[in-house]
């Protein structure tokens, strides 16, 4: 029987929203507001259904062609068939929709959405997974887990695409490959260089680190085989100790180990920096507690009024390069990094009775809904949280409510463009 359907919305996910004759609420990928489909049910969960577009009878004018020949099939990108105008006022309506639909009575204060002035290629990390067998590097496919090869990725830098059409050609890496399970390709952009790390089961030999060295874009490899850090640099002379250059808005060099985390997009990330910048709070003392490398701490280090600025992460590797760059940088003494968890660092504040007028939080996508019960007892002035998931975002913002928090501005930052991620920044102050 055929099903015809008309596209409601897309939701956080990707996915549009229809509705069946009889009511069902059926998610359809690939698709815009307002087209009319012929579709076909792939599986019927009870409340809702998942289908397939089968004719499209009515296309949106927004509607193009994606240009990456493994869109469909690649589980990597959700909206490469929409221009990408429409993807920011998409992104935007997903938010609105994620708050409405967790029970958010207020107003939401948007106060900016920022595009990416690049929707293509703006990817400074690319990882893959790696087949021995068939010797194939690739992501997973939709809805599946078996790899897909992929020989460029429009996503990830140009020189990012360069080095890994090279390593396919590679006979150094074509052997290496068949004992590795993964390999990240990340760019230093203030070198025009790419740095490699693999994850192997066995000690490479030294000679093939240096035919993977023929490749003139990289300036250094790593291998993790077990334990807190990989074995490197390779070659060992390797400018910085193999860490990657990024510059900040205060033209502070950022110097960062492969591996450890970066925000994808970095002319985003720099944009998030600025509009932390815009909102001139206020502040004394500034606690991070997902610091990394200091990616938002080091933008207030600058700040006269700032007398302790102190960032936690439990990534040893990323304090690492957090103390390495303010070496670096010489602003030793300014800011205090300690390798600790979130929650040891407030439970540490909470016994010894100390305040921070800003408290910033950048959680991964499960948020920090642990830390809300100490979180009142910490920050007293201000919150700011960075999220790249909205529906754990609002969650937490609805805890931060309930524990007299304000939410004063909202910002989304398309850190993610063809996909439905993209990045929301919360400024929330305390009530007298």
């Amino acid at each position: 029987m055929q099903r015809i359907v008309k596209v409601e919305k897309i939701i956080f996910g990707g996915n549009g929203l229809a509705r069946l004759p009889n009511g069902k609420i059926v998610f359809i990928p690939y698709v815009l507001p307002e087209e009319i489909l012929q579709i076909r049910i792939k599986k019927d969960y009870g409340d809702y259904v998942e289908a397939e577009v089968e004719k499209i009878l009515e296309a949106s004018p927004y509607r193009r062609e994606a240009p990456c020949i493994y869109y469909g099939t690649c589980g990597g990108c959700q909206l490469q068939h929409v221009i990408y105008p429409l993807q920011i006022e998409i992104k935007k309506e997903m938010l609105f929709d994620v708050f409405k639909r967790l029970g958010w009575k207020e107003e939401i204060p948007l106060e900016r959405v920022v595009p990416s002035s690049k929707e293509f290629y703006y990817r400074n990390r690319l990882r893959f997974h790696v087949e021995n067998e068939n010797f194939k590097m690739g992501f997973v496919k939709r809805k599946t887990h078996e790899v897909l090869k992929i020989e460029k990725c429009l996503l990830g830098e140009e020189i990012l695409n360069k080095v890994l059409s090279q390593l396919y050609e590679t006979p150094s890496w074509i052997k290496l490959s068949y004992y590795s399970k993964r390999v990240k390709i990340e760019t230093s952009p203030e070198e025009n260089k790419v740095t490699l790390i693999f994850w192997t089961i066995l000690k490479p030999q030294k000679e093939d680190l240096e035919g993977m060295l023929k490749i003139k874009e990289l300036k250094a490899i790593f291998y993790w085989m077990k334990g807190r850090r990989p074995d490197g640099p390779f070659p060992e002379d390797s400018s910085y100790g193999g860490r990657r250059v990024f510059k900040n808005i205060d033209e502070i060099l950022y110097y960062v180990q492969p591996g450890v985390f970066v925000q994808a997009n970095w002319e985003i990330n720099c944009a998030i920096m600025e509009t932390l910048r815009s909102w001139d709070l206020s502040f004394e003392k500034v606690l991070d507690l997902h610091a990394g490398m200091g990616n938002f701490l080091f933008p207030f280090v600058l700040k006269r009024e700032a007398k302790k600025l102190l960032g936690v992460d439990t990534d040893l590797r990323a304090i690492e390069d957090g103390l390495y760059t303010a070496e670096k940088a010489k602003l030793n003494g300014r800011l205090d990094l300690r390798n600790m968890s979130a929650i040891e660092a407030l439970y540490s504040a909470v016994k010894e009775g100390e305040e921070f007028d800003l408290v910033l939080l950048d959680p991964p996508r499960g948020g920090c809904k642990e830390l809300m019960r100490l979180l009142p007892e910490v920050a007293k002035k201000y919150i700011i949280y960075i999220s790249c998931d909205a529906p754990t975002l609002v969650r937490d913002l609805l805890i931060l409510k309930n524990l007299n928090y304000q939410l004063i501005k909202l910002c989304l930052f398309d850190m993610f463009p063809q996909t439905y991620h993209f990045e929301v920044v919360a400024l929330l102050e305390k009530k007298d």
